[in-house]
């Protein structure tokens, strides 16, 4: 069974702050309790995802594709480390940063949008 996690993220002072404001069994009952709610603004957007009920936890420290990896370190945003233990770890570069301090509402407003069918 989907469930539909209905998220609103806020821009406070710069910083970006994930909240969820409601479960719902369909994208479309989710998107109808947006309707319901003030308007997104330059500070404030929702999002939907979806998630399998009693699906295992998704692990957001896990492996990205190794696609993914070498386009980042070939823009220059995450450099590739080998810590004490042999493993890989990726960490941001100067300019990963500076992306990340400058990611606005809009930013995520306008990848919501590429993502959308």
């Amino acid at each position: 069974m989907n469930v539909f996690i209905l998220e609103v993220i806020k821009s406070i002072d710069g910083t970006l702050f994930l909240e969820t404001i409601g479960i719902y069994s369909s994208h479309e009952k989710a998107l109808k309790a947006i309707e319901k709610l003030p308007p997104e603004s330059d500070d404030m957007v929702y999002n939907v995802d979806k998630f399998i009920l009693d699906d295992p936890a998704i692990n957001i420290s896990g492996d990205p594709s190794p696609k993914d990896l070498k386009q980042l370190m070939d823009i220059g945003i995450i450099d590739q480390l080998v810590g004490e233990d042999g493993r890989f770890y990726y960490e941001l570069t100067d300019l990963g940063n500076e992306i990340a301090k400058n990611l606005t509402i809009q930013d995520l407003k306008d990848l919501r949008n590429n993502e959308e069918p």
